[in-house]
């Protein structure tokens, strides 16, 4: 372990590593070779929750720290600390992406809050730049077919964000339409067709070049930007994954670390994965160990899970099961997508006497059509934006629950730093949704791994967790 004088300026310690405060200026120099899977040849062993690494050194990002380390270490980590939080995953049952959970001393960027520990970096398996209609995704391009030059791209009745606070027209009446707003009150600003900073091209385009073409166009499915006609210019998000569910491509069914394609380093859409002697920035999370199981399941009963979100990208999700000895591909989980049964919830804290059931069949929530596999069950994602994304997505619906007042007062507000006031908008950090579905009579019983996808809108990306049940 360094001493605090052989720190770079900025840095702090985590445990056996320092972590830069800021990304990239204090990137370490890199001063070992690595493998093309982006860590350095050594002996890793993991035992009794700790990770054992000597006669190597662990590649973190486009760097390598300067660590050569004789014995065992509890953990060697680099994060950043002003990048935002992960995405999503499931909470439970449990997923082989929580792998790195149980490691003393672990400090990773944010997945779940304290009160949904356990999780460590789930959140952070996913596929990047991936648009239906495509082959492959190219693990880099964030935006779902649309130019993300800027954020801000809606105007509430002809005006911007920071004129209706200039103009003091932040009541009520103004707070209670940036949700899901009278048609034709918030539009795309014209002057972003195209961008005046960019070679005059589409606002929509493809990552790949082939336009897919959008199955789902019914505006109580989608999550942002739902006044948009399907198909027209300005419905930015038409070659979203969550548009033609379950027929974009990903790079790993269970996700890959950071997002990105092997070799290829941290990606953008702060998905930096932080690298341990268990896991490493591209690694397939389809090779990722076997868990014990989580849950036992009867064939011809139903199975429950959840997952968190924690950076909102609409969008919705299924889940599906494949047999643990099989690979965990595409073509191996279509086999068998599982249909929902019953209400959601939503559920704070994991209290259960916090728990407010809704019906998603009876709200237009949930789908069939247009789905990949044909016929597979898959719901919209029930939390919508936050209030003060509205200049960033668009119309979208109201939350579930009752927001409180200085839930919505932060619809004005440009980051929206009070979003802990949230409940069941944004990211709530606390908060899970909960699905109960049917297994289906007749697979054979055995050992399973349950696959959960979610098809963003927002974004070209398709979020993935997979944990290890039982059916019998």
């Amino acid at each position: 372990q360094r001493a605090n004088s052989d720190l770079r300026p900025g840095t702090r310690t985590i445990g056996a590593a320092a972590a830069p405060t800021s990304w990239p200026q204090y990137l370490p120099t890199q001063t070992s070779k690595k493998t093309a899977a982006g860590v350095r040849q050594g002996d890793f062993r993991h035992t009794q929750n700790e990770a054992t690494f000597s006669g190597g050194s662990l590649g973190f990002g486009g760097g390598v720290e300067k660590f050569i380390m004789r014995g065992a270490v509890q953990l060697v980590l680099l994060a950043t600390f002003d990048a935002a939080a992960g995405h999503g995953a499931v909470t439970f049952p449990r997923p082989r992406q929580s792998l790195d959970a149980d490691m003393k001393g672990a400090a990773f960027q944010g997945c779940p809050s304290p009160s949904l520990s356990g999780s460590g970096q789930a959140c952070f398996w996913f596929s990047n730049g991936c648009n239906i209609g495509c082959d492959k995704c190219d693990g880099t391009v964030t935006s779902a077919g649309h130019d993300d030059e800027t954020f801000v791209k809606f105007l509430y009745k002809g005006i911007d964000k920071a004129t209706l606070i200039a103009k003091n027209m932040t009541g009520p009446e103004t707070i209670a339409g940036l949700w899901d707003p009278e048609p034709g009150d918030m539009l795309l600003d014209p002057s972003l067709q195209p961008f005046p900073s960019l070679p005059p091209k589409p606002i929509v385009q493809s990552n790949c070049g082939k336009t897919g073409k959008p199955t789902m166009c019914d505006s109580r499915l989608r999550t942002l930007n739902t006044q948009a006609k399907c198909g027209t210019a300005e419905d930015i998000y038409q070659l979203s994954p969550w548009r033609a569910p379950g027929s974009a491509p990903v790079i790993d069914s269970c996700g890959s670390a950071g997002g990105r394609l092997p070799g290829m380093g941290p990606g953008p859409a702060l998905g930096i994965f932080t690298n341990s002697s268990l896991a490493f920035e591209g690694m397939a999370g389809s090779q990722l160990p076997p868990m014990p199981s989580q849950a036992t399941w009867k064939r011809g009963g139903t199975g429950q899970a959840g997952w968190t979100v924690r950076a909102q990208h609409g969008g919705g999700y299924s889940y599906r099961l494949a047999p643990a000895g099989e690979p965990l591909t595409e073509t191996t989980f279509r086999k068998v997508p599982l249909e929902f049964v019953g209400l959601s919830i939503l559920r704070w804290d994991r209290n259960t006497s916090t728990q407010l059931e809704f019906n998603s069949t009876e709200r237009g929530w949930e789908t069939t059509a247009g789905t990949t596999p044909e016929g597979s069950m898959w719901r919209k994602n029930p939390v919508p934006r936050g209030i003060y994304q509205w200049d960033e997505g668009g119309p979208a619906f109201e939350p579930v629950c009752e927001e409180s007042d200085a839930c919505k007062q932060q619809a004005l507000d440009t980051h929206g730093f009070a979003q802990a006031q949230c409940r069941c908008s944004g990211q709530p950090p606390n908060l899970e949704i909960i699905d109960s579905f049917k297994i289906p009579n007749d697979i054979q019983p055995g050992k399973y791994v349950l696959g959960w996808r979610w098809d963003c809108e927002e974004t070209g990306q398709v979020w993935a967790s997979c944990s290890d049940v039982t059916v019998e």
